[in-house]
């Protein structure tokens, strides 16, 4: 079972673009510093908190990122690590970037959404395995700690990223 951000309507104009891995990097530790200082996060929270990007060129129809829940294969039990992954639909994500500002926005409220989720679920505020009529309540809540922990950020674009998002979760 996978968490879905979703997505609003765009069109990829030059499918070969990629996003660059410091523009990927720049939003997931600003993401990661923001999130950590909103929930107070302490070096062992951050055990818990570990995750990996895997950028796919498209995900389901109409998503722009998916949180899993992964585990790295071990011969001993006591050595697999879990993790998660979240899997960022480049195409869509750039296809709605309208400037290099725009894309920044996005992808920090891609990260930082998805890092207020897995703070919930490793301090048990939700559970990943919620039952699917269940999820729309948690992404208004995760949106809503989304605006608190980016309230106050002086970064172009973001509110209208942040405008965009409260319409799908209004």
């Amino acid at each position: 079972m996978a968490w879905l951000i979703p997505s609003w309507e765009g069109r990829l104009e030059s499918p070969e673009r990629r996003i660059s891995p410091e523009v990927l990097a720049k939003a997931s530790t600003l993401a990661e510093e923001l999130v950590g200082d909103f929930f107070g996060l302490g070096p062992r929270d951050w055990l818990g908190l570990q995750y990996q990007v895997f950028p796919v060129g498209e995900a389901a129809q109409n998503v722009l990122a998916t949180l899993a829940l992964l585990e790295a294969p071990a011969l001993l039990p006591c050595k697999r690590r879990r993790f998660y992954g979240i899997f960022l639909a480049e195409g869509r994500v750039l296809s709605l970037a309208q400037g290099r500002s725009f894309l920044e926005a996005l992808l920090l409220y891609i990260f930082t959404h998805e890092l207020v989720h897995m703070v919930r679920f490793l301090k048990f505020w939700a559970n990943f395995w919620m039952p699917a009529p269940l999820r729309f309540e948690e992404e208004k809540k995760v949106h809503q700690l989304c605006r608190k922990v980016l309230a106050g950020l002086a970064l172009k674009d973001l509110g209208a990223v942040l405008s965009r998002f409260d319409e799908i979760y209004a």
